[in-house]
């Protein structure tokens, strides 16, 4: 985050009624050195802040335009802007922006979360040796940051969030002891308060409400039931039958709403892991209609992907911008596309298949997918 200083001298400055001639004077430097300060070419020297708050006599936090707290939507522009610098920095400029991010930010619970959630989701882009190293480094950094999320914040939904995550973190480090001991043996009894606030909102009369509040809850339900019945599928591997019904539900349910076009990474992921189940199962036939579907579902997305609603779900908008991260992934854009291919690609479970003469054509449509995705 850059300093508005510059700015905030030459508005305060205006409104005082004085020239840079006179500031400069009474600061002690030059005039040549306001205007830098003004234009952004220079900041003043440190020492120089407390005399210049009291000049115009605001507080030092004032004066350089600083909060200890950001709002919603700056720390999704932080979290968007960090991502960014993956396509254009060094990984080890990357992992200094966002440890100076923390480092400024450190009481703001919401942005210390979603700096743990930008850890946890793109750590293996950072610099740290192997990726095993890289992946127990940066999935205890984020757990830190959990922690100290849950010292500052009193908040109910950050902590829910907070607990979550760094459960999903000891999942990731092989620690299963530590994931049931912070979220408990069972799953709890579920109690949708979307149900209420929607219905809240009919008795107020305010229909279009309930009907977008009904919406986005639906939208998360479906999402999370194609998420639940991909990791099921991983589950089954070894239960052929199982395996088989879960994968026509899902498809079915995937085909209902239209969820390839909808949310195609749900999509991709759902295909890739029955994929896997059935190369398992050496069922030659299946891992090729999975891939197929697959490819045919990779082939269509158009990037930027960006979360969104449709026909049915036209009514989320409003409440995909007001999420962590609106309408974006936190994933990274360009590693994302890199991802969809290779794990099909560079998948030793999909190795004996690909080599085959009746997987070529699989084989042709992903690196053609690639060369476009390298080239766009």
């Amino acid at each position: 985050m850059s300093l508005n200083l510059g700015p905030v001298i030459l508005q305060k400055r205006k409104a005082k009624g004085v020239t840079q001639q006179q500031l400069a004077k009474f600061i002690g430097v030059s005039k040549a050195s306001v205007s830098k300060w003004e234009t952004g070419q220079s900041y003043p020297d440190i020492t120089l802040l407390p005399l210049l708050a009291a000049y115009f006599n605001v507080s030092i936090d004032t004066l350089m335009a600083y909060s200890s707290q950001l709002t919603a939507e700056q720390i999704r522009e932080v979290y968007t802007s960090l991502i960014a610098q993956f396509d254009t920095r060094p990984a080890a400029d990357v992992l200094a922006a966002i440890e100076d991010t923390i480092h400024r930010y450190y009481s703001c619970a919401p942005l210390v979360l979603e700096m743990g959630q930008l850890l946890l989701n793109h750590g293996d882009l950072l610099p740290g040796g192997t990726a095993v190293e890289k992946s127990s480094r940066y999935l205890t950094r984020a757990q830190e940051l959990f922690a100290h999320v849950t010292e500052i914040s009193t908040e109910p939904v950050l902590l829910e969030k907070a607990r979550d995550f760094s459960a999903y973190c000891s999942l990731l480090l092989q620690r299963p002891d530590d994931v049931l001991t912070a979220l408990g043996q069972f799953v709890p009894t579920y109690f949708p308060s979307e149900s209420l606030i929607a219905w809240a909102y009919h008795l107020k009369g305010d229909e279009q409400r309930a009907m977008a509040t009904t919406q986005s809850a639906l939208y998360q339900y479906v999402t999370i039931m194609a998420s639940q019945l991909t990791n099921y599928l991983q589950l089954v591997m070894g239960q052929p039958e199982k395996l088989r019904t879960t994968y026509a539900r899902g498809w079915a349910l995937i085909d209902t709403f239209d969820l390839a076009k909808l949310n195609p990474a749900s999509v991709i992921n759902f295909q890739v892991s029955a994929a896997m189940g059935y190369a398992q199962q050496h069922d030659a036939t299946a891992v090729h209609a999975c891939l197929t579907a697959y490819v045919d579902c990779l082939a269509a997305v158009k990037f930027p992907l960006r979360l969104h609603g449709d026909a049915y779900f036209d009514g989320i908008d409003e409440w995909l911008a007001q999420t962590d991260l609106g309408h974006a992934l936190p994933r990274d854009e360009h590693q994302l596309q890199t991802d969809f291919v290779t794990v099909v690609l560079d998948n030793p479970a999909f190795k004996l298949y690909l080599e085959t003469a009746e997987f070529q054509p699989i084989v042709q449509r992903l690196t053609q997918i690639k060369e476009r995705l390298t080239y766009a």
